[in-house]
């Protein structure tokens, strides 16, 4: 197994350790013993486990972002990227999981490094949406604030769908969507 392969074995199995135990519940001997591995290989490859915690956060990112790469901002339609991310509140639950333990864990940082990592995180995520609803709104500055109204109600949407199985996440999402479609007509109407 080359260097880069045992380095995303470990990046891996810490994500699956940190979202099941949390990043304080976790050790490295348990981040070891998920890669199938010694603690001391991962020692050698992150000098502390707030490092590991960055390195898995950065492949979160790099996945998530691949399946946009290329991707012209108005290539998807509002409805086809509300339904995309809706989905994965349902068939990944885990990425979830995940942003809402670095939130956590930014809220609780004393050095303020977790904190702007999530900062970065939430700037990312309202920039990614912005981009395409400016093509839709028009107004730049109402494509930023949608983006953040959206943004909240992906992450609290989610949070209810993992805590409570009765919850009609459908539901909410065909409401989400009627409503972004109002704004959108009425931004076109006054466009006009």
């Amino acid at each position: 197994m080359s260097t880069q392969e045992k380095r995303k074995r470990l990046i891996d199995a810490a994500y699956k350790v940190f979202v099941k135990k949390g990043y304080l519940n976790a050790s490295i001997k348990d981040i070891a013993s998920e890669a199938g591995m010694t603690s001391g290989l991962v020692h050698y490859y992150f000098k502390n486990k707030e490092e590991l915690l960055l390195s898995v956060q950065e492949e979160v990112q790099q996945r998530y972002q691949k399946q946009y790469d290329g991707q012209p901002d108005d290539a998807a339609t509002p409805e086809a990227v509300l339904l995309e991310i809706k989905s994965r509140a349902e068939d990944n639950p885990d990425w979830y999981r995940w942003r809402y333990e670095l939130y956590s864990l930014g809220m609780k940082s004393e050095s303020g490094h977790l904190e702007q990592e999530v900062a970065s995180i939430l700037k990312s995520g309202r920039e990614s949406l912005s981009a395409p609803l400016q093509h839709l709104v028009g107004d730049s500055a109402n494509a930023s604030a949608i983006a953040s109204i959206l943004l909240a109600c992906f992450d609290g949407l989610a949070l209810q769908k993992i805590v409570d199985d009765e919850f009609d996440l459908d539901r909410s999402y065909r409401l989400l969507i009627e409503l972004l479609g109002l704004y959108v007509s009425k931004s076109e109407g006054e466009s006009r």
